[in-house]
């Protein structure tokens, strides 16, 4: 038995794999350098299999010209940008709420490699949340919410899709600013806190000018921060979880919204 694999066919199965693999490839961790390329393409190729039996039943690519097919592959790799580009917000986001409570804590000179968002150096603090929002990403059930996402994407975006409208680069600007909304929720309570402190102690400074500031005051801005962030860790969870919850609802606003322009 000979098994015959017909062109439109194998061009479906190209434009599937290059929307999968784009988004695989900007997503936190999974598309960091952490990760090998094999284990990227080998990820992306076994989804691919798995969506293309369910999207070509309903599409149907006709014959199309090299330029054409380039073309197409280009807004596949848009699309895919697209979807990993909001998980991806969520998770730089923390790494800024990260930066902004080692600076008012006194942590900002201590830096480690970061493998999930940036491969860069980041704050001891960044790095201990994002692994945190990590947990959380794989303990609830987001990540499935990014899985059905993608998969929704093809049953309502063609693979033919190149309408690409001025709205979307705009709400794409418009989510890109709320990670540093998401920054200063998450460290809105530390750097109340630090900032009251910094100021009890420049006033006993003042009232008793034999106080030592630099010998005690590191030190109690340090201590009474970590306690600030031990404590606040719930409302840091919770925060994360709604976000990956309202995840969902924007994926589904982004399948319409180009749907629409299809």
């Amino acid at each position: 038995m000979m098994i015959v694999i017909h062109e439109y066919l194998l061009i479906e199965f190209i434009l599937i794999f290059f929307r999968v693999i784009s988004m695989i490839v900007i997503m936190p961790f999974i598309g960091s350098s952490a990760v090998p390329a094999w284990g990227k393409i080998g990820l992306a190729f076994f989804m691919s299999l798995i969506i293309y039996p369910l999207v070509i039943k309903t599409q149907v690519i006709p014959h199309v010209a090299l330029s054409m097919l380039a073309l197409y592959i280009i807004s596949q790799i848009l699309i895919g940008f697209i979807f990993g580009f909001l998980v991806l917000i969520i998770f730089t986001g923390v790494e800024i709420a990260g930066q902004l409570i080692s600076i008012q804590i006194g942590f900002g000179m201590i830096n480690l490699l970061n493998p999930l968002v940036s491969n860069q150096r980041v704050s001891l603090i960044s790095n201990m949340q994002n692994f945190l929002a990590l947990m959380i990403l794989i303990e609830t059930s987001a990540f499935f919410f990014i899985i059905e996402g993608l998969y929704r994407s093809f049953q309502t975006i063609p693979l033919t899709f190149v309408s690409f409208s001025p709205f979307i680069f705009q709400y794409l600007v418009q989510k890109g600013g709320e990670m540093f909304l998401i920054g200063f929720d998450l460290s809105i309570p530390i750097i109340i806190v630090t900032v009251l402190l910094n100021v009890i102690i420049a006033l006993m400074g003042r009232l008793a000018p034999q106080f030592n500031i630099f010998a005690v005051g590191f030190p109690i801005t340090i201590a009474v921060g970590l306690l600030i962030l031990y404590i606040s860790t719930p409302y840091f969870t919770n925060y994360v979880i709604n976000s990956f919850s309202n995840l969902k609802i924007e994926f589904i606003h982004l399948i319409n919204s180009l749907s629409l322009i299809s």
